[in-house]
């Protein structure tokens, strides 16, 4: 009988308008799609694919969400409607993954499905792992939990090689990246090889901080 493949995972980062789900819209959608597998003999992450869009907001882009995310009135301005870029990364993410997101449960899943709603599209019962009830589990000892410090962290024990660009930060795609690699490592540090299996994972990952599903709730 031949095992089932690792888990496939998509840490994804939505750039918005403002903090509020159902008043603020999502202007820029990144996601790096990954799973695990022996490289050179060794178990590591693989980057499996990558998704990158700016969205058409119907309104004017605060100050406020600029300063943070760097993404103006001008750059979406030619950007597709909510409703292809939601279409487009559903499918990019496909039936099978676990998403991941940094606050994911507090911000980017509620946004996520909010938009999906708005846009008529149903939302999938895809499971969502938050990265930082993770963190804050398996890395304690850590002064800080934005994603930034947790890669630097891992950066300077030699568990990741990564350049961080602080001027990348809080773009979508970069930040993607950033968590990909920093759930990976955790993963791999507490999952055993055996429990990445795509019929075992949603049931180690639950040891690691609780699993929900995108269409839960309200």
């Amino acid at each position: 009988m031949f095992a089932l493949p690792n888990i496939t995972l998509v840490a994804f980062d939505l750039e918005t308008t403002g903090l509020s789900p159902t008043k603020d819209e999502i202007i820029e959608v990144g996601a790096v799609k990954f799973t695990f597998a022996k490289v050179a003999g060794k178990l590591d992450i693989v980057e499996k694919g990558t998704f990158e869009s700016f969205v058409k907001p119907d309104r004017h882009i605060p100050e406020e969400a600029t300063r943070v995310n760097h993404i103006t009135d001008a750059m979406v301005e030619n950007a597709p409607a909510p409703l292809d870029v939601l279409q487009n990364f559903i499918r990019f993410c496909g039936q099978n993954s676990v998403l991941v997101a940094h606050n994911g449960h507090s911000f980017d899943a509620p946004f996520l499905k909010q938009a999906l709603r708005r846009a008529g599209l149903s939302v999938p019962k895809l499971p969502v792992v938050d990265s930082l009830k993770v963190a804050r589990n398996l890395m304690r000892d850590n002064a800080s939990f934005k994603l930034s410090e947790l890669a630097a962290r891992l950066v300077q024990t030699g568990e990741i090689s990564l350049k961080l660009d602080q001027a990348e930060l809080h773009r979508a795609l970069y930040d993607c990246r950033v968590l990909a690699q920093v759930i990976g490592r955790m993963v791999l540090k507490a999952v055993p090889e055996k429990d990445l299996a795509m019929d075992k994972f949603l049931k180690a990952a639950e040891k690691l901080g609780p699993v929900s599903p995108l269409d839960a709730g309200a």
